[in-house]
C-alpha cells in the first residue's frame, strides 16, 4: 500500500511538473545594439545636453536587432545567430562613474558598477512586444573586476561584461507571448570608443508565463 501511494504522489508530482512547464515558455535569444550618449541627468534632478554639471547619471539610449541562436546541441554553447526575430530598444541609465572606463584600468573602479534601463520595449516579429514592469527595474552590473574582455591596444575599444535582469510584460495581446509575463535575463559584452559610443551584444533568456 504505502509503495502504491508513493507511486501516485510521484505521478501527481510528475503531471503538476508537465503542467507547469507546459505553461512556461523558455526563449533564448541574441541582441546586438548600438548606443551613444544622449544627455546626463544633474546632480539636482535638471537633465543637461553637456556634462558640464555635477553629472549624475548618464542617458544612453540603445537600439538593435534580436536574434534566434545556433546552438552546439552537445555543449549548450551559442555559435551564431540564424534570422531575425525582434528588434530592441531603452534608454540605459550608467552612474557618472562610466566616465572613469576612458581614465584608466577598469579594475581600479571596483568589482562592478550599477546601471539600469528605462523605456525597455522589445518587439518580436510574431506580433508580441514586451515592456518594462514599472516596479522590476533592470538591475544590472557591469563587471569591471574581470578587466577587458579584449585587449584595448589592439582593438581601440573598451570591451566589458555586463549582465542584468528585469521584469516584463507583454502589452499587444497578439503573438506568440501574447498577455504573458516574466523576466528578461542579459549577459553580455559592450564595447565603447574613445568618444563613449558603443556596441552590444548579449545572450538574452526570457521565461515567461500566463499571469494568475
Amino acid at each position: 500500500m504505502n509503495t502504491f501511494i508513493k507511486l501516485s504522489v510521484s505521478l501527481v508530482a510528475l503531471l503538476v511538473s508537465m503542467v507547469a512547464h507546459a505553461e512556461m515558455a523558455v526563449v533564448n535569444t541574441v541582441s546586438k545594439v548600438d548606443g551613444a550618449v544622449s544627455g546626463f541627468i544633474c546632480t539636482d534632478g535638471s537633465y543637461s545636453q553637456s556634462p558640464d554639471c555635477d553629472v549624475q547619471t548618464i542617458l544612453y539610449p540603445i537600439a538593435g536587432d534580436v536574434y534566434s541562436p545556433v546552438v552546439d546541441p552537445r555543449t549548450g554553447e551559442t555559435l551564431d545567430t540564424m534570422r531575425t526575430i525582434g528588434s530592441i530598444e531603452a534608454t540605459v541609465k550608467f552612474p557618472a562613474s562610466f566616465f572613469g572606463l576612458l581614465a584608466g584600468p577598469m579594475q581600479d573602479l571596483g568589482a562592478s558598477l550599477p546601471w539600469t534601463c528605462d523605456d525597455c520595449l522589445l518587439k518580436f516579429k510574431n506580433g508580441s512586444v514586451f515592456q518594462r514592469i514599472d516596479d522590476m527595474p533592470m538591475t544590472g552590473r557591469a563587471f569591471t573586476g574581470l578587466g577587458p574582455v579584449e585587449d584595448p591596444a589592439t582593438t581601440g575599444t573598451l570591451s566589458l561584461r555586463m549582465a542584468g535582469c528585469v521584469g516584463i510584460k507583454e502589452i499587444s495581446g497578439t503573438g506568440s507571448y501574447a498577455n504573458k509575463v516574466g523576466t528578461l535575463c542579459l549577459n553580455g559584452t559592450f564595447r565603447f570608443d574613445q568618444n563613449f559610443n558603443g556596441q552590444g551584444n548579449s545572450n538574452c533568456s526570457l521565461v515567461l508565463h500566463d499571469p494568475i
